[in-house]
């Protein structure tokens, strides 16, 4: 497959790949103003502001007697690395409007995951020893339309995406070199990646077994000592960064670990979800609910090629194999990343699959394992059909971004149901509420009333909505009961009674539709 790219493409892959890079961050400082705000922005903004301002206070002071900030859930789930650097950021600029703390923070969440993108570059080309392979797989990345929409506004999810990428490549680079060097880098993503979610002692968990079967290898004794001391440089280092980047752990590290270990462990607060036709109440979820999504929301050409990596996989373990011990090594970690983290999460996880994001990447490894896998046991006019339906399958999704903009998040694959309506019985659309910006955009642009009161189905977060609008747009709007309300606006999550009055306004995405804003019967038509 690479001696192919590599005869065929007129052009070296460093200009491709430098081409390809510009054209994806012109793309993100166009687009990143456009997504609306989702509903735990603001949990997320006071989370990171709480740890922040306490981290200034013990560094000022020089004690750790100052105060804990009283925690919630949200302390308990969440690392503050990455909020508290978002809330250091918008101090350096001296950012006070809401609009542009948000669009700072969209701003900030895009150029994380460009430099994911980067690392998985890497990852792919230290992997496959191709720059056309890893381009590519940089290309399937991007097209992919709810992870390309999240690299706006998920300043959760996306993070720990991109650091688990970084943290498999340095760990890579720490299995083939044990120095130093490479135990320190793969310490600090380690610890980072902890710090955003404590799921990421799962990437410390792989390090430890990995490691464990590489020392296994070594010839010699003074191998295994030398590699041993790199192991325990690695260990130690990861500690303290641990603890150094979670201020929640710095009067009492181990006993707050525990208490973080039993929050997570004991985890059973969350939304109900609407789920193939059925409302389940968080904790009573099927085991069986990422299982569905992933392969309902994920473009369908990524998944036959996964099927053919998985394949190619089971296929290098047995016979004459030529595959490289590396290569068997790296494939069942790509495995690992896959599959266990589907284990752990069944049944506890919401809002789609965001909250485990950071498996995705290595579906597109083994994708791209399963397209080499295809091309190098197929003759001629099967690598044809290869070629067309790898070049149909992106160009089918790209339009869909297009077409679509800035609603990536809401894209199902032809698994998900026969029509539009049976989609949107069976699964969640708008579960976070992004639409609500766009319909008061219409709102204010049609209705030229100098106040006008709403009504949100999700009432509480009303201002928080229109938080990302310019000043003088927020001053028009007001969040009111429904019975003070000119308009009333749902993203169709809600099952609640509507109250009556005509469709106003709607937005459709390939014929779901997302968001209606009604305009209330008691409201007497303007003269």
């Amino acid at each position: 497959m690479k001696d192919f790219l590599k005869t065929q493409l007129r052009i070296r892959p460093w200009v491709a790949t430098g081409v390809f890079f510009l054209i994806f961050l012109g793309i993100g400082l166009a687009a990143f103003q456009d997504y609306g705000v989702h509903w735990d922005e603001y949990n997320n903004q006071k989370f990171g502001r709480r740890w922040a301002d306490y981290s200034a206070t013990v560094l000022r002071t020089g004690s750790l007697d100052t105060p804990l900030p009283k925690y919630k859930r949200h302390d308990l789930t969440h690392g503050p690395a990455f909020e508290v650097f978002l809330s250091a950021v918008a101090d350096l600029f001296k950012l006070k409007d809401s609009r542009d703390v948000i669009l700072m923070r969209h701003l900030c969440v895009f150029l994380l995951f460009y430099i994911g993108v980067g690392f998985f570059y890497l990852l792919c080309r230290k992997h496959f020893q191709s720059s056309w392979l890893a381009l590519l797989g940089c290309i399937f990345l991007v097209l992919s339309p709810r992870i390309f929409a999240d690299a706006f506004y998920n300043s959760v999810d996306i993070p720990f995406l991109v650091f688990f990428i970084i943290g498999i490549f340095t760990l890579l680079n720490f299995l083939d070199k044990k120095t130093f060097l490479t135990a320190a880098a793969h310490a600090l993503v380690c610890a980072i990646l902890m710090n955003i979610r404590l799921m990421g002692l799962f990437l410390s968990f792989l390090s430890i077994i990995f490691f464990g079967l590489e020392v296994t290898r070594m010839p010699s004794v003074s191998d295994k000592m030398a590699g041993l001391r790199a192991f325990v440089g690695w260990l130690l280092l990861f500690g303290i960064l641990a603890v150094l980047f979670n201020p929640f752990l710095w009067t009492d590290p181990f006993g707050r670990l525990s208490v973080l270990v039993s929050s997570a462990v004991n985890f059973n607060k969350g939304p109900g979800v609407h789920y193939l036709g059925t409302h389940f109440t968080f904790g009573k979820m099927p085991w069986h609910y990422a299982l569905v999504w992933i392969p309902v929301s994920t473009p369908i050409m990524y998944e036959f090629l996964f099927l053919g990596g998985m394949t190619a996989t089971v296929m290098s373990f047995f016979g004459s194999s030529t595959v490289s011990y590396v290569a068997k090594r790296n494939s069942i970690l790509f495995l690992s990343c896959f599959f266990l983290p589907l284990v752990v999460a069944a049944g506890k996880i919401y809002n789609g699959w965001r909250h485990i994001y950071f498996i995705y990447p290595f579906l597109l490894v083994l994708a791209i394992i399963g397209l080499q896998y295809m091309w190098e046991k197929s003759r001629l006019v099967v690598r044809a059909m290869l070629i067309i339906g790898v070049v149909f399958g992106l160009l089918d999704t790209a339009f869909f971004m297009i077409r679509n903009h800035p609603y990536q998040n809401l894209y199902f694959n032809r698994l998900a149901g026969g029509n539009p309506l049976e989609i949107t019985e069976r699964f969640e659309l708008d579960y976070w509420g992004l639409s609500f910006r766009r319909a008061e955009e219409y709102i204010l642009k049609t209705d030229k009333g100098a106040w006008i009161p709403l009504c949100f189905s999700q009432e509480s977060l009303g201002q928080d909505y229109m938080a990302i609008l310019p000043l003088e747009d927020r001053k028009r709007l007001s969040s009111q009961p429904v019975r003070k309300a000119k308009y009333f606006l749902t993203n169709e999550m809600a099952k609640l009674s509507r109250p009556s009055g005509k469709e106003y306004y709607s937005i459709t995405v390939d014929g779901m539709k997302i968001m209606t804003v009604y305009k209330l019967d008691h409201v007497q038509d303007e003269k």
